[in-house]
This record gives C-alpha cells, structure tokens and sequence, in this order.
C-alpha cells in the first residue's frame, strides 16, 4: 500500500480540484475587468501568496538556491513561458464564454502528456492507447461541429503537456518551482500596468469590490498549489490521475451557470473524450494490477 495517508491526501486533492473546477465562476465574478489586467494581478499577488507559503514552510532557501541554479533556470524559463500562455488562453476563454472548451481540453491534458512521454520519454504504448487516443482524436475532430475549430481546447492541452514534460525533468519542489516560474512573470507584470494599464482600462476603474477580487485571484492561485503538493505526496499517483478529472467536470456545470449551452453537437464530442477518458482510466488499473501479479510471482 505505499506510506500513503488517503484521508489527508483525498481530503488535500479534493480541496485543489474543487477550487480550480468552480475558478471560472471566481473570473465570471470578475467580468467588466479587462483580461490582460487582470492576468497581470493575478501572477503579481499569486507571487505574493506563494512566496508567503514557502516563508511559512521554511522553503525560502531552496527558493533562492533555485534561480542560482543555471541547470534549473534553463527549464523553468520555458516553464514560466507556457504557464503564462496557459493562464492568459484561460482567463480571456472564460471572459468570452468558453468555458466547455477549457473543460474539453482538461478532460484530454492526461492524454496528451501521456502521448509527449511516449514520443520524448520512449513510455512504453499499447495497442490499448492507441485506441484511446483514437477515440480522444475523434472526438476533438467531432468538436468542430458544435465549438467550430476548438483552438482553446488544443492550445491547453498542448500547452500543459509540454509544461509537464520540462517539470517531469526537474527534481525541486513543486511549490518552489511554481513560485519561481510565478516570480519570473512578476516584473513583466508590474511594467505591463504601469505602462498600459494606469487609466480606465485597469488601475483607474478598480473599486473596493474589484480590489478585494484582485487580492482574491493570488489566494484562488496559490491555495490549490499547497492541495496539490500535500495530496501528491499522500496518494499513489493512479488516484491523484482520477481525481483531477473532478475539476473539468465541475467546469460544465460551471459554464451552463455562466449561460452556455451543451447542445446536441457539443455532446457528441464530449461522449467521444469521457468514453478515451473511462478507457484510460481503467486501462491504468488493468496496468497496475498486472505490475502487482508479476510483482508477486
């Protein structure tokens, strides 16, 4: 069974995905504010948050032996990179009501990083993925139908396996290594402000409520980061697999909320990417079991 603790780590991982499932209503919540402002706040107090985290856990050195590392600072300045990218194509999706789109593509994020680590990391692939990588395929081809070309959905699911194949690679905390990449956008983040976004298109039209929001954005951002580190280190990496397809699921409901509609089209797309998602999910404990058989024998 693993030096696993399931009630912290289940209690930790649920935490994380249910704030990341509902974070499209927190920038519903935000509507009005303009995208690139509002991304610009977000990593400037999502630093601040994460930084305060590593203070309290007495992570602030291995912070600081981390950027004096040229070893690292070569994967996480394209890390940094691809998770701007991410939160930029997230925040302006849900600005603009597209909310099923981002849920599509973090149904198929799993798949996709799994297909980057066969081609980069030579993983071994069964004709089993190959058929659900066929399905996943076919429902990303059907999704033109009902979303027209889906590039919200392809573009997040690149982006992230991409960013999953630099942090495979690298051995320092993940909460140390998201802060760091988090840091390095902050001083962009603050020109960007002072230079474009001073007037009524940013600084001028915040109000208490929208401040108070503002502040919220770093807390929404860090807070599931500590979930996720405590839930990773107290579940086998199988369950922590199955757990995170609880926050694009949240994110449907959340999108019909926000007034989009799951029509006939849509639907046909989504069974497509569950029914890959189920195969996946129980191929990894067909997988698992046959490790444990041979194990024993």
């Amino acid at each position: 069974m693993g030096n696993y603790n399931y009630k912290k780590g289940i209690s930790a991982m649920l935490c994380c995905f249910l704030i990341w499932g509902f974070q499209p209503l927190y920038w519903y919540l935000c509507e009005g504010m303009d995208t690139f402002f509002l991304l610009a706040c977000r990593i400037i107090f999502a630093g601040v948050c994460c930084v305060l985290l590593l203070k309290l856990q007495g992570k602030l050195p291995q912070l600081k032996a981390a950027f004096c590392d040229k070893q690292v600072l070569k994967r996480e300045i394209p890390a940094a990179v691809l998770l701007f990218l991410d939160w930029a194509i997230y925040l302006w999706a849900v600005q603009n009501g597209r909310v099923l789109e981002c849920s599509l593509g973090y149904y198929i994020q799993p798949l996709v990083v799994f297909t980057f680590g066969a081609v980069i990391f030579k993983e071994k692939l069964s004709w089993r993925h190959l058929v659900i990588l066929a399905i996943v395929v076919a429902g990303i081809v059907l999704s033109t139908n009902g979303f027209g070309v889906p590039y919200v959905t392809i573009s997040l699911a690149v982006l992230f396996a991409i960013y999953a194949a630099i942090k495979k690679s690298l051995t320092i905390d993940s909460i140390v290594s998201t802060t760091m990449e988090i840091l390095m956008m902050v001083p962009l983040a603050i020109l960007y402000i002072l230079i474009f976004r001073m007037g009524d298109n940013g600084v001028a039209a915040v109000d208490f409520v929208r401040f108070l929001l503002i502040l919220g954005s770093g807390v929404v951002t860090a807070a599931p980061m500590l979930f996720y580190a405590v839930g990773v280190r107290n579940l086998p990496m199988m369950t922590t697999g199955i757990c995170q397809y609880l926050s694009p699921t949240i994110g449907i409901f959340c999108s019909m909320i926000m007034g989009e509609m799951l029509n006939r089209d849509k639907l046909v797309s989504f069974y497509f990417i569950w029914a890959g998602v189920i195969l996946y999910v129980l191929n990894m404990f067909y997988e698992e079991r046959k490790k444990k058989h041979q194990t024993v024998s």
